[in-house]
């Protein structure tokens, strides 16, 4: 009954790491995607056409001078990046990575103190049987002097 307690509890530990893992994955994945939306330039889509637009990058922009065409603003760039949308990403990523630190951080520490105490068995399994040994040695050695 014991052994299958402990199988169960290690399958359960190592599982909620495993889904964790994949949850911080997540929420670095939507971090990674708005980091390059904020940093790399952009433009309307249409590379094929040399009227196509481009902008700078919203993070690192330069200058008051509008990136696209004559009569366009910078309120045109930011336009094209669809803010509500970033933030929308940004907010889910919050309880992804803060759930998955909780379940990464819980399964690791769980297999852990499994194997600490299995250790600490072991040990005091061995010390258990070394007194056997020399309460065993002991008696051998007041046998044989009567």
């Amino acid at each position: 009954m014991n052994e299958h307690f402990e199988q169960e509890f290690a399958a359960s530990a190592e599982k909620r790491r495993n889904w964790g893992g994949m949850l911080l994955l997540v929420a670095g994945g939507i971090w990674v995607v708005l980091a390059y939306q904020l940093m790399m330039p952009f433009g309307d889509g249409d590379d094929d056409y040399p009227s196509s637009r481009k902008c700078s990058s919203v993070l690192f922009y330069e200058g008051d001078a509008p990136t696209w065409a004559e009569g366009e603003t910078r309120d045109d760039c930011r336009a094209q990046r669809r803010w509500p949308e970033m933030l929308a990403w940004l907010g889910l990523s919050v309880p992804l990575s803060v759930g998955g630190a909780v379940l990464y951080t819980s399964g690791t520490t769980s297999l852990r103190m499994r194997e600490y105490m299995a250790e600490h068995r072991i040990a005091a399994a061995k010390k258990d049987a070394d007194a056997k040994k020399d309460a065993d040695a002991k008696k051998d050695t007041a046998a044989k002097k009567d």
